[in-house]
C-alpha cells in the first residue's frame, strides 16, 4: 500500500511539473537559447481520462473540448508567440504555426513537415506517424467527437514520449514542433478532465 501511495504522489507531482530543464541565456538575457546543450527535458505523461469519464467521450456534446481544439489550433497558427509549458521559453513561430495548421486543417504538408522534424531529431517512425495522424484528426473535431480525438492525441503523445530515445529530449536538439504539440495538448486534455 505504501508503494502505491508513493507512486500516486510521484505521479501527482510529475503532473504538476510537466517538464524540467536547465536553461541558458546569453548576452543581456534577451537572447534566450532554450534548454542548455546536454540537459534533458523530461515530460511526464499527460493525464488522460478514460473515454467514459470525459463528460462527452461517449458521443455526448462537449463544447469545452471542441473549443479547446479550435483555440489551440488558432493560437498556434497565429502570429503571437506561444510559450512552452515545458521550457517556459517561446516556441519558434514557424514551428508553432506548422503544428497549428496540422490541428486546424490537417494540412498534409504540415503533417509531413512536423513528422520530418520529429523523426530527424530521433523520434521513432511509427510513434511519430501515430502522433501526427492523431493531431491531424483533430481538424475534424465536433463537440461530440472532440473528447475522443483529444484522448487519442494525448495517448499518442504519451506513447511517443515513452518510445523516444533519451537523446530526443536533450537540450539543443529537442524539436520546436514537439514543444508546440505539448503546448497544444496540455489545455486540450485539461478541457476534458
Amino acid at each position: 500500500m505504501r508503494n502505491f501511495l508513493t507512486l500516486n504522489c510521484a505521479a501527482a507531482i510529475a503532473g504538476v511539473f510537466m517538464a524540467t530543464a536547465t536553461y541558458a541565456q546569453t548576452g543581456n538575457g534577451s537572447d534566450i537559447s532554450g534548454p542548455a546543450a546536454g540537459a534533458l527535458v523530461t515530460f511526464a505523461p499527460l493525464n488522460v481520462p478514460s473515454a467514459g469519464g470525459t463528460g462527452g467521450g461517449s458521443g455526448a456534446p462537449n463544447v469545452a473540448a471542441s473549443s479547446a481544439v479550435t483555440g489551440a489550433g488558432a493560437t498556434l497558427s497565429g502570429n503571437t508567440p506561444v510559450i512552452s509549458p515545458a521550457t517556459n521559453q517561446p516556441i519558434p513561430l514557424a514551428a508553432a504555426q506548422s503544428v497549428g495548421a496540422v490541428i486546424s486543417s490537417g494540412s498534409p504538408a504540415d503533417v509531413a513537415s512536423t513528422s520530418a522534424a520529429l523523426q530527424s531529431a530521433g523520434g521513432p517512425a511509427g510513434a511519430t506517424a501515430t502522433l501526427t495522424n492523431a493531431l491531424a484528426a483533430l481538424a475534424g473535431a465536433t463537440p461530440s467527437s472532440a473528447p475522443g480525438l483529444i484522448i487519442a492525441a494525448a495517448e499518442a503523445f504519451n506513447a511517443f514520449v515513452a518510445s523516444a530515445p533519451a537523446s530526443f529530449f536533450a537540450g539543443g536538439t529537442l524539436p520546436a514542433q514537439f514543444l508546440a504539440i505539448h503546448a497544444a495538448l496540455v489545455p486540450m486534455v485539461s478541457s476534458i478532465q
